[in-house]
């Protein structure tokens, strides 16, 4: 019992010694910066997909393009992690009067391929979609670095209802 005391009074005076001696908070301004060399923009065409077959129907289909932008947060682990937002426009799918158009949040993580070709990287996805095709996206892909700021991607998402398959052009800022 002594010994907890004597703990709970030396933690008491060492906590009022350093705060008496600690420095008193300056007042800073605290401004939000973006790297905008961590900035991206991209362009896509996308084919998209419905499978009917296991309810005895054919495939609908839509072709349709994107526009997107993203921020790459830094390197964890040799993963780049990045976030990514776009707008997805589609035609109607065959036989319907439906389309997939709609906004998407997304995760990327990318994953340098040097063994295999240094201009070359491993995508995957994870992000939800709103409007046209609502719900869970997940994808994966590859990424092939044209030049110092621009690269070219290839891309499968399997959404709630629809897969696409993207070819996305990328500019680095």
């Amino acid at each position: 019992m002594k010994h907890l005391l004597a703990l709970v009074i030396s933690a008491t005076l060492s906590s009022t010694v350093l705060a008496e001696t600690a420095p008193a908070p300056q007042a800073t301004d605290s401004k939000i910066t973006i790297d905008t060399s961590k900035l991206y923009v991209g362009f896509g065409l996308n084919h998209n997909r419905i499978d009917q077959s296991s309810f005895g129907g054919s495939d609908l289909k839509a072709n349709g393009f994107q526009l997107f932008a993203g921020y790459e947060y830094g390197n964890k682990k040799g993963f780049d992690i990045m976030a990514e937002a776009g707008v997805i426009k589609s035609k109607d799918f065959s036989q319907t009067n439906q389309d997939a158009d709609g906004i998407w949040v997304a995760g990327v993580v990318k994953k340098d391929l040097p063994e295999i070709n240094n201009k070359l990287a491993a995508l995957v996805r994870i992000g939800y979609g709103i409007n046209g095709d609502d719900g869970l996206l997940m994808g994966f892909g590859a990424q092939l670095r044209l030049h110092p700021k621009a690269v070219v991607r290839l891309e499968y998402l399997n959404k709630d209802l629809t897969q696409s398959y993207q070819v996305n052009a990328v500019y680095q800022f």
